[in-house]
C-alpha cells in the first residue's frame, strides 16, 4: 500500500534534501584546498541553508486551514510515488565517513552535487504544479533559478578538472 504525501511531508523532505546538501557542500568546502573549489562549495553550502530557510518558513506558515501545497493532486498515488521517489533516492550520503571520502574526490563531490542539483529542480518544478500561493510559486520559482545556477556551476567546475 503506498503511503500518499501532504504538503506538509513535502516540506520536510525539501527542508532534509537542502540540510543534507549544506551539509556535504560543507565537507567539500572544508577539505579542498583550491580557492575557486573552497568558495565555489561554500557558495553552494550557503544557498543550500537559505532554501532550509526559506522552507522552515513555509512550514511554519502553513496550518491546517492553508490549502497551499496540499490539493487534492498530492493525494493522487501516482503523483504522491513520484515525488516520493525524488525524495527518496538519497543523493548526498548521510555516512559521515563516506561524505568525508567523496569530499575528498574533487571528480566524485561534483557528480554527487550534480545530481542532487538536478533532483532538487525536478521536485521544485513538480512543487510548482501544486502551489496555489502566488507568493510560494515566485519563491519556487527563484529557488529553480537558483538550483539551475549551481548545476551550470558544477558542471563548469567539472570540466575545468
Amino acid at each position: 500500500m503506498d503511503i500518499q504525501l501532504n504538503g506538509l511531508e513535502i516540506l520536510k523532505m525539501a527542508m532534509n534534501i537542502e540540510q543534507q546538501g549544506k551539509e556535504f557542500y560543507q565537507r567539500c568546502a572544508k577539505v579542498n584546498s583550491k580557492p575557486k573549489v573552497k568558495k565555489l562549495f561554500t557558495q553552494l553550502k550557503d544557498d543550500e541553508e537559505e532554501h532550509y530557510q526559506y522552507f522552515k518558513r513555509l512550514l511554519n506558515n502553513l496550518n491546517e486551514e492553508d490549502k497551499s501545497l496540499s490539493k487534492d493532486y498530492l493525494y493522487n498515488e501516482e503523483v504522491s510515488g513520484y515525488l516520493r521517489s525524488l525524495v527518496d533516492s538519497k543523493v548526498f550520503p548521510e555516512d559521515e565517513k563516506v561524505i568525508d571520502e567523496i569530499a575528498h574526490n574533487l571528480e566524485e563531490a561534483l557528480k554527487i552535487g550534480i545530481k542532487a542539483e538536478k533532483n532538487s529542480l525536478l521536485l521544485y518544478q513538480e512543487l510548482i504544479q501544486v502551489e496555489e500561493n502566488s507568493n510560494a510559486i515566485k519563491a519556487l520559482e527563484k529557488l529553480i533559478l537558483e538550483e539551475k545556477r549551481h548545476l551550470i556551476k558544477l558542471q563548469t567546475m567539472r570540466g575545468e578538472h
